[in-house]
């Protein structure tokens, strides 16, 4: 029994000891673990072949030649710190060329690598390593070898992340042994005044082209079956092409087919010629584009018979270059260009699509117009120049086959809008209402296009009598009505002569015009014309709302005008001497009209679309929509990986937005992916780590719509989680609108989304400042400023608001710093003191990001 006693005696000192242990403070590295950079002190790996151009903690910038070294490296400086702490490297890169990333071991442990193809176009890749903790512990440096395995190669790299951090891999997710370099390439040595690259050609469409070679030339021959209409194949290159001005391709093949090639993904400079068997060029004109995406230039993309299948034949490359300067013979295509003045604009020099499906014969002022469709989307367009924002509609007169269809388009390159309509036989009249589409749109139209049977195949013809932008100058003609019997009587439609007689008692007896909605719709304003009595009044009511009604008095016999906008109208209540009974008198209606004009932008609005989604698949997605949130439940079976939901905005509804903001909240381990306008560029993935919620911010031109997913490529799955929010609001952004106010006092450079700032400041000059200059119109109505900052730790940042509200901004680290000041009389301005107070002095540090927004102030 005693010695039972002593061992639970020492079983409870022993549960003491480890319970005070337990106890005890966490250090401050438990508390927090500190991102890694490997930035800073690269050195060449002894081969001569990388100059390091900057080699800072904040940027790794890199040449380097190849020469004879195929696999000559660059290595960091050795690593004593223990990475296994960490979850993921994120890579942060953009040049020309390629890397491949190795994590190289202090012991005989095998590295683990990446390979990452380099353009012009940032990238950013988060390796993920949350199960390599035992690998990360001998990670004692990080080698990178430029184009691995080739010689004679040159490139650029520059590096601005290298950094290991806690947070699991988000983003664009590469895992060990990810490896995106193009082998199959052509190179630019960088030197050359032409650049051939007439090999090295495949397919993208297995089976479809087969490619050999008979001396310099590339032979392709092809074989379409039905549905293979856009098929293509590619040519991969690679090098700055900043001086090229042209890409000149030299050919032969089967006549009758269509040859369009383009380099990237870059439609606007896409260029095709048609086939006709001897020898031809196409030409593809690079001036339209910067040099930043000349420099991103990978691939060009080549279809042969486009649009057209099934098809077969051949096609001879004889030739691929760049070049800088090369005479052709551009196709002229005559631009509709308007005034800005006139109130009405009519289109001319309508042209075939490049199918040569349609044939347009002008007769007089109209255009005859016969068809015979190779593919379900032929079409014709005509080009349009100007600012179209003043006009309410597109009126389009045209005779066609009865019950054939055409669709009409007007295109902007921040948005479109379309609308099908059927042919009767007779003349019609067919439009396009503009007051949809926001005054952005509007401003850049470019295009107006005719798809005859859109979507389906066919021949015929119509008769284009006119296409015209008009105001929407909307005279009403529908009928009054008195409200109380014989009060008031009508005569006559123009001018309408009233009459009224009120009694005692009908002081407010009023007449009403219901206006027809459909021919109404969109218009914002009223203009009235009145002519009465002199000493006589008229009490008008729009909408039959006092907040918009207007008294005319009258004060001899000329005609009164008044004005009234509002977001729509609805009807028209008039009163004659409103108020006052018995009384008669009679006045007239000289003109009722409605028209549209261009609404400014409410830039402290806030579209809330918590409860507008809507399924692809109501099997696969559930809503539950609350006050408060939105809760999406997902069955996904197998095949439905990438299955969605989403919201369609309407351009009148979100115009001018530019900042998505959602808040997601789900289970840990789950992910959920949105990608605004359906866009790549844009798209977010979210990786729920707990129970908190995790709200994501996408900055935009403008917004179409949002899709989202459920366990984003994965099926089968199940799942739910929770909305919190989903709203579109207005932010100004910042960027390249700064400037020094004392010359040579702060060098201002912009990279991409970063601002890289350097100031020289002279005995002196201890408040000299930077600003930004940001126009007053785009930041109205809004009050509150958000800068974030990095820079040397020690180094201090003064930033003021409105010359009044001023935060310093202290470094500690390497880390980014946000400052966020609200004014609710809002923001006129924002400048910048370097170290405000010290002269002289110089240094450096980054503006990450600078927005201006509204945000609710609550009482």
């Amino acid at each position: 029994m005693r010695k039972a006693t002593k061992l639970f005696l020492m079983f409870l000192v022993a549960g003491l000891v480890f319970g005070i242990a337990g106890c005890q403070p966490k250090t401050p590295e438990e508390e927090e673990i500190v991102d890694f950079s490997a930035l800073g002190g690269w050195t060449d790996g002894g081969d001569g072949v990388y100059t390091l151009n900057t080699n800072t903690s904040a940027e790794l910038n890199v040449s380097y030649n190849k020469g004879t070294f195929p696999n000559a490296f660059m290595q960091s400086a050795e690593i004593t710190k223990d990475l296994s702490v960490y979850k993921k490297l994120v890579i942060t890169v953009e040049g020309m060329g390629s890397m491949l990333l190795r994590l190289e071991t202090k012991d005989d442990t095998p590295a683990k690598e990446v390979g990452l193809n380099v353009t012009a176009i940032v990238g950013t890749y988060e390796w993920n390593l949350i199960q390599s903790s035992e690998f990360l512990k001998k990670v004692d440096r990080i080698v990178i070898i430029g184009s691995p395995e080739r010689e004679a190669s040159t490139g650029v790299l520059k590096i601005t992340a290298l950094t290991f951090s806690d947070d699991i891999a988000d983003g664009f997710i590469i895992n060990d042994g990810f490896n995106n370099i193009q082998s199959n390439i052509n190179e630019y040595n960088g030197t050359d005044e032409v650049f051939h690259f007439n090999q090295k050609y495949e397919s993208n469409d297995e089976g479809i082209y087969v490619i050999t070679y008979a001396g310099t030339d590339a032979q392709v021959a092809y074989d379409k079956p039905a549905g293979m209409e856009w098929t293509f194949m590619r040519n991969r290159v690679q090098g700055d092409f900043t001086d090229f001005n042209y890409a000149v391709f030299v050919v032969q093949g089967t006549a009758g087919h269509k040859l369009l090639i383009k380099p990237n993904e870059y439609n606007a400079v896409e260029s095709f010629i048609w086939l006709d068997g001897t020898e031809q060029e196409l030409v593809i004109d690079l001036t339209k584009l910067s040099l930043t995406e000349k420099n991103a230039i990978t691939d060009f993309k080549i279809f042969i018979a486009a649009g057209l299948a099934p098809a077969e034949g051949q096609v001879v490359f004889k030739d691929a270059f760049l070049v800088a300067d090369y005479d052709f013979e551009e196709p002229v295509f005559i631009v509709n260009e308007y005034n800005g003045t006139d109130s009405t604009f009519s289109l001319g020099n309508w042209y075939d699509g490049g199918d040569l499906v349609y044939t347009i014969t002008p007769s007089g002022n109209e255009f005859e117009v016969d068809y015979a469709k190779k593919g379900e989307w032929n079409f014709m367009y005509a080009l349009v120049d100007g600012d179209f924002s003043g006009f309410a509609k597109l009126e389009f007169e045209i005779t066609g086959q009865e019950n054939k269809t055409i669709l009409l388009k007007v295109e902007s390159p921040v948005g479109n809008k379309e609308q099908q309509f059927t042919f009767d036989g007779t003349k019609q009249v067919f439009t396009i209402d503009l007051t949809a589409m926001t005054q952005a749109q509007l401003e850049q139209l470019n295009k107006v296009v005719m798809f005859a049977v859109p979507g389906g195949l066919g021949s015929g013809n119509f008769t284009i009598h006119s296409v015209t932008f008009k105001n929407a100058d909307y005279q009403v003609t529908t009928p009054w009505t008195s409200l109380d019997a014989n009060v008031y009587t009508f005569t006559g439609t123009d001018p309408v002569v009233v009459n009224y007689t009120k009694v005692e008692g009908q002081a407010w007896s009023a007449m009403v015009n219901t206006f027809n909605a459909a021919e109404v719709a969109g218009l914002n304003k009223m203009t009235l014309v009145l002519k009465g009595t002199a000493g006589k009044s008229v009490l008008v009511k729009p909408n039959d709302m006092g907040a918009l009604e207007q008294v005319v008095n009258f004060t001899d016999d000329q005609p009164v005008t008044i004005v009234v906008e509002a977001a729509s109208f609805s009807k028209l209540v008039l009163f004659g001497e409103g108020g006052t009974a018995p009384a008669s008198g009679s006045f007239e209606i000289v003109s009722l009209t409605l028209t549209y004009v261009p609404v400014e932008v409410d830039l402290t609005a806030k579209y809330s679309f918590n409860d507008k989604w809507v399924p692809n698949l109501a099997t696969v997605y559930t809503y539950d929509f609350q006050t408060e949130k939105t809760v999406v439940n997902y069955t996904k079976t197998a095949g439905q990986d990438w299955e969605w939901f989403r919201v369609v905005f309407d351009a009148k509804d979100v115009a001018g937005l530019n900042m998505l903001t959602i808040t997601l909240k789900g289970t840990a381990g789950n992910q959920v992916l949105v990608k605004p306008n359906d866009q790549g560029s844009l798209e977010k993935f979210v990786t729920f780590v707990d129970d908190q919620p995790i709200t994501v911010t996408i900055p935009a031109d403008q917004f179409m719509s949002v899709f989202m997913f459920g366990a984003p490529g994965s099926a089968p799955a199940t799942g739910s989680f929770e909305i919190l929010e989903a709203y579109l609001s207005y932010s100004k952004d910042l960027i390249n609108t700064w400037v020094e106010n004392d010359a040579d006092t702060y060098d201002i450079v912009v990279l991409g989304s970063l601002t890289k700032v350097n100031y020289t400041k002279a005995a002196g000059q201890e408040w000299v400042f930077m600003k930004s200059t940001v126009a007053a119109k785009d930041i109205e109505g809004l009050n509150t400023v958000s800068v974030t900052l990095k820079g040397t730790a020690g180094k201090q940042v003064l930033v003021k608001v409105n010359d009044s509200v001023e935060q310093w901004v202290t470094f500690v680290d390497d880390q980014p710093i946000t400052v966020e000041i609200t004014i609710p009389a809002g923001i006129t301005g924002v400048i910048l003191f370097a170290e405000g107070g010290t002269a002289p002095v110089t240094g450096d540090f980054d503006i990450v990001s600078a927005r201006v927004f509204f945000k609710p102030i609550v009482e």
